[in-house]
């Protein structure tokens, strides 16, 4: 009897006195009960097809883990709709089992604990009829007892998603208006969610006014493609729609008679999928023309696939400006560094204060105000009279990765341009009588150079020309101790030691691509190769990063918080921590530069988990950080922790090579590894009574170097071959090395082994320059 027998049945021992202790405080004593280890578990849907299946067949198969007593375990049925066997039945009778679309015996005997059904024969025909998805649903019968509840799967087909909604940004001006968007992404496949490049079809856009004496069904549009620029119509149809019903999708024309004059609807057709390699290809601009002055509109878009799929709704009210816009100085004022003159002053946070003249709205356009760093308002133009103040600002800042504007979330308060300062000695101070605005851009690196752009926006919405100003922050203390290499920042690991240097980010190719899928020895050598002057670069010792991280006890993260932000909305919206998305994690322009810490370091909690030196030989390949990827059974701010160290491991079979002992109690027989002299020994098992075997491999890289040992058993690697072994080896070559006869315990281990050659898409890595001595 293995191990895995004796403990299906402690399993089982304790389900019975659970029961027995749940009926007793049951309020329905007379209700069914069912045995949870007499079901299957562990369910899954593999898209799938067999060797032998026809062309262009939805290959479908299910993969379950057997119940954890098979003791009069006889046959499992398999019903596949829901018409015999409902989506909430708990068991089923033989009338049922009689109409089951298939049945199979359990092999007794069988060591597997997981078993395949090939589902793809009795799908087609609901595929054919039009069917989006379908249940199938399997039950363990026994001989005798009561069993298990019938548990269930659902198989998805073809393209029943919706694109993803559309959001614009837009700018009006006194009689027109822009939208602007991005192509939608459309997953294709329920079982491929990270495919996100399905064809749009088009779009349908309609703008609308409440006065209905407004006639805007002829405004002037034009659209701006990937493609181009359309004037004519030849990518978009005005009073045109995209309409589907169950059978098919077409464009249709929309009623745009004197009774509806107050909306224009427009078609834009696309034909293409989101291309994530050029994000400037997925650009649309729409810009209308003949709009009124000061006048309020609504504009909706949606988008649809080409399996006539439409997105939600996206819906946005704007209001035309008037025909005066405001004024905007031309220059930024910092409050300078005494160390670097030259560069603007950071604060304990990581926060800038910049400062500009106010906006002004004048009434006409023969105001007489001068415009340069200061705006000049003559004697003769009084407030209120000739200009008003302004509603608000908008301030962006120019995203150097990707060169578009990224808005800035203020750090001043609501009423922060309410209060005035005064230029004063190269300083800013409050004044009554100031003229100075003042605005705070957070999450800001040491060393940072930054492009601003403002733009003042009176009461009916319209925007001044904008204030473009470049300024150079601080490289800080820490820089004019120690010059890093290029794209190293300098960094401290604590009061007591010496400065060194990171890399901001995740270390890059040349190319500018994270590197990632890199074994452990491969990232240490790829940083001793980078050549620094005055400077040994290595892979990252775990206590200097874990020290960085922590940034002398202050960030638990990594990051600079903010006492108004949720740390874990934080971790997820900036950090990108557990999200499954891999697109911002490997994408340098989609990442924010808000999840970093005080000195500039990015990304530490998450985006890529990073190999480190470990502080022992035995712990040489050591993970710091989070990831991107979800890490089952780690809550996401746990493997964002500064302190959270991780091994790769893979799970592997335990087994044994020295002796088996035996003890018979009553009709069991139980199976231990270490003699007990306290029972009666019932048989010792020794190497020659072993039937079980393993096959042991020597992993190398892609040079052919060893790099470690792995071993499954001998029988799936006969079974599965070289496909087998190439697929195991996830790029590393696995190469037999010899055959061990052991004794399977039953039970599952983590192998630790496996750091020496783990590679993982979510893993990159850091180097560290540390100065010669």
């Amino acid at each position: 009897m293995s191990r895995l027998y004796t403990l299906r049945v402690a399993l089982f021992a304790l389900f019975v006195a659970l029961s027995a202790f749940f009926a007793g405080c049951s309020d329905d004593d007379s209700s069914i009960e069912f045995l949870f280890d007499r079901e299957i578990s562990d369910v899954s849907v593999l898209q799938e097809c067999a060797k032998d299946a026809d062309s262009g067949s939805y290959c479908f198969k299910v993969r379950f883990r057997y119940p954890i007593d098979t003791e009069n375990l006889e046959t499992i049925y398999l019903w596949v709709d829901s018409t015999v066997v409902g989506d909430t039945a708990k068991t089923v009778n033989d009338d049922k089992i009689a109409k089951a679309t298939d049945s199979f015996k359990f092999p007794s005997g069988t060591e597997s604990l997981f078993d395949t059904i090939d589902v793809t024969s009795y799908i087609q025909d609901f595929v054919k009829a039009g069917r989006d998805s379908l249940l199938v649903a399997i039950y363990c019968d026994y001989s005798s007892g009561r069993p298990g509840t019938v548990q269930r799967v659902y198989l998805h087909f073809g393209d029943k998603i919706d694109p993803s909604v559309v959001t614009i940004t837009d700018s009006m001006w006194t009689t027109g208006y822009l939208m602007e968007w991005s192509r939608s992404t459309d997953q294709t496949n329920y079982y491929e969610p990270n495919e996100l490049s399905g064809p749009i079809y088009g779009y349908n856009i309609e703008f609308y006014t409440e006065d209905k004496d407004e006639d805007i069904r002829n405004l002037k549009v034009k659209l701006e493609t990937p493609d181009g620029i359309d004037s004519t119509g030849e990518t978009f149809k005005i009073h045109y729609r995209i309409t589907a019903n169950n059978d098919s999708m077409w464009v249709d024309t929309v009623s745009h008679g004197d009774r509806v004059k107050n909306y224009l609807r427009i078609m834009v057709t696309d034909g293409k999928g989101y291309n994530q390699e050029s994000l400037d290809s997925n650009v649309f601009r729409l810009i209308v023309e003949g709009l009124k002055a000061e006048s309020r509109y609504s504009v909706t878009i949606s988008s649809w696939d080409v399996s006539k799929n439409e997105s939600d709704k996206f819906w946005k009210n704007f209001m035309t400006t008037d025909s005066v816009a405001p004024l905007m100085p031309t220059k930024l004022f910092t409050i300078k560094d005494s160390l670097f003159p030259e560069t603007a002053r950071l604060d304990s946070n990581n926060r800038l204060a910049i400062f500009w003249n106010r906006s002004v709205d004048p009434y006409k356009r023969d105001h007489g105000i001068g415009v340069d760093s200061v705006l000049t308002i003559p004697d003769t133009c009084l407030f209120q009279v000739c200009y008003d103040t302004v509603q608000t600002y908008r301030i962006e800042r120019l995203n150097p990765c990707s060169g578009t504007w990224d808005s800035i979330a203020y750090a001043g308060g609501s009423n922060r341009y309410s209060k005035l300062y005064k230029l004063s000695d190269d300083t800013m101070k409050v004044s009554s009588t100031g003229n100075f605005v003042t605005d705070t851009i957070r999450w800001v690196s040491p060393g940072d150079t930054l492009i601003i752009r403002i733009r003042s926006i009176d009461m009916s919405g319209y925007y001044s020309v904008a204030l473009v100003d470049t300024i150079v922050v601080s490289p800080g203390a820490l820089a004019n101790e120690i010059e890093c290499p290029e794209g190293f920042v300098p960094v401290k690991a604590s009061d007591t030691t010496a400065l060194f240097c990171m890399e901001r980010l995740e270390h890059q190719n040349d190319s500018g691509a994270f590197m990632t899928n890199v074994l452990h020895s491969e990232a240490l050598a790829t940083c001793e190769a980078i050549s620094a002057d005055g400077f040994n670069v290595s892979l990252c010792n775990e206590r200097d990063w874990e020290l960085v991280c922590l940034s002398g006890g202050k960030l638990a993260y990594g990051v600079v918080q903010e006492d108004t932000l949720d740390v874990l909305q934080f971790l997820i919206t900036d950090c990108n921590v557990s999200t499954n998305d891999s697109i911002t994690a490997m994408d340098v322009s989609k990442r924010t530069s808000r999840c970093m810490n005080s000195m500039g370091v990015r990304d530490l909690p998450g985006q890529l988990q990073e190999w480190v030196n470990g502080r022992s030989e035995d712990t040489l390949a050591v993970l710091k950080g989070g990831s991107y990827k979800i890490l089952g059974g780690i809550e996401r701010e746990m493997q964002a922790q500064c302190v959270r160290r991780s091994f790769p491991v893979f799970t592997r079979l335990a087994y044994t090579t020295d002796s088996v002992y035996l003890y018979r109690e009553g009709t069991k027989v139980d199976t231990v590894f270490a003699a007990d002299t306290s029972r009666t020994l019932y048989k010792v098992l020794t190497q020659k009574d072993f039937t079980d075997s393993l096959q042991f491999f020597d992993v190398q890289d892609s040079n052919g170097n060893s790099v470690g040992t792995d071993y499954a058993p001998y029988s799936e690697y006969k079974k599965g071959g070289d496909e087998w072994l190439e697929k195991i080896g996830n790029g590393m070559k696995y190469v037999p090395d010899h055959v061990e006869v052991v004794f399977l315990t039953g039970e599952h281990v983590s192998y630790r082994g496996v750091a020496n050659f783990y590679k993982s898409p979510s893993i990159g890595f850091r180097c560290c320059a540390y100065k010669n001595e």
